[in-house]
Formats: C-alpha cells, sequence, structure tokens
C-alpha cells in the first residue's frame, strides 16, 4: 500500500467539497477508507484542519471531520527534531517543510498537493490529485 502525505488544501477540498479538484480529493479519500492508499498528515495540521473549518463551518463540524480524520489518517508527529529539520531545509515554505520533514522521517516519499511549488526542494515526489489518481490506476 502507498503512503502519502495529504496536503492540507486536499483535505479542505474533500472536507469543504470547494474548488476545481473536489472530485479528485473524493476520489482520493475514497481510497483512503477502502485501504488502498495510507493518507497522512502531521500533528499539526490537525489543530490548523480544526481552526479553518470551525471558521468556514461551526464547531460541531468541525469536530466531526476531526474525528473522521483521526479514524482514518496516519498522524505524523511534529517533534522539536522536525522543527529544526524544517528550519534547516532548503523548502521555501516553512510550513510545507514541517509537513515534507514530518512525512520523511516516516518513510513517505509522496505528497498530494494542489500547490506542487510550496515542495519545491522537499525531496519528495510530488502530485497533484489528479496525477496523483492516474498514477495509481497505472
Amino acid at each position: 500500500m502507498i503512503r502519502a502525505l495529504i496536503d492540507s488544501n486536499v483535505f479542505f477540498d474533500y472536507t469543504l467539497k470547494q474548488g476545481d479538484s473536489v472530485e479528485f480529493a473524493v476520489r482520493i479519500f475514497q481510497k483512503i477508507f477502502v485501504g488502498k492508499i495510507q493518507g497522512c498528515v502531521s500533528s499539526s495540521m490537525i489543530t490548523d484542519f480544526y481552526y479553518v473549518l470551525k471558521k468556514r463551518t461551526d464547531a460541531e463540524n468541525a469536530r466531526k471531520m476531526i474525528e473522521m480524520a483521526y479514524r482514518t489518517l496516519t498522524i505524523l508527529p511534529v517533534t522539536h527534531k522536525t522543527i529544526r529539520n524544517a528550519l534547516d531545509s532548503p523548502m521555501d515554505d516553512f510550513e510545507d517543510a514541517v509537513q515534507a520533514v514530518a512525512a520523511q522521517s516516516e518513510g513517505i516519499e509522496v505528497v498530494v498537493t494542489r500547490d506542487k511549488t510550496g515542495f519545491k526542494n522537499s525531496g519528495m515526489t510530488v502530485f497533484t490529485p489528479q496525477e496523483f489518481l492516474t498514477f495509481l490506476d497505472k
């Protein structure tokens, strides 16, 4: 089974059902739900997810979506070392660097994101949701 870091924008496409990539995000999460993909997010993203979802919907819905993430996604630790390595990373986007370092420390080499430029210089294989689905169907 392939393990992939799921970037926040893909999670929000799925949970908020907005944007041009909703269809692809839904298909990716369907594959996660049936065990064809191990979707991963960093622990720091969980609080960010809650914050955004609560602002965009309400606290009850935000908690339900966090519960879904907790049950279906692997939550990767963000440690003191993760932050140091992200600060030392050649990546321009610190938030994405934290995600990449957390994933790589767990042996994950693939990230799925709508913003491929954020993961430039990460050393990871970076797919858009559509590219990732095409890759999986090969």
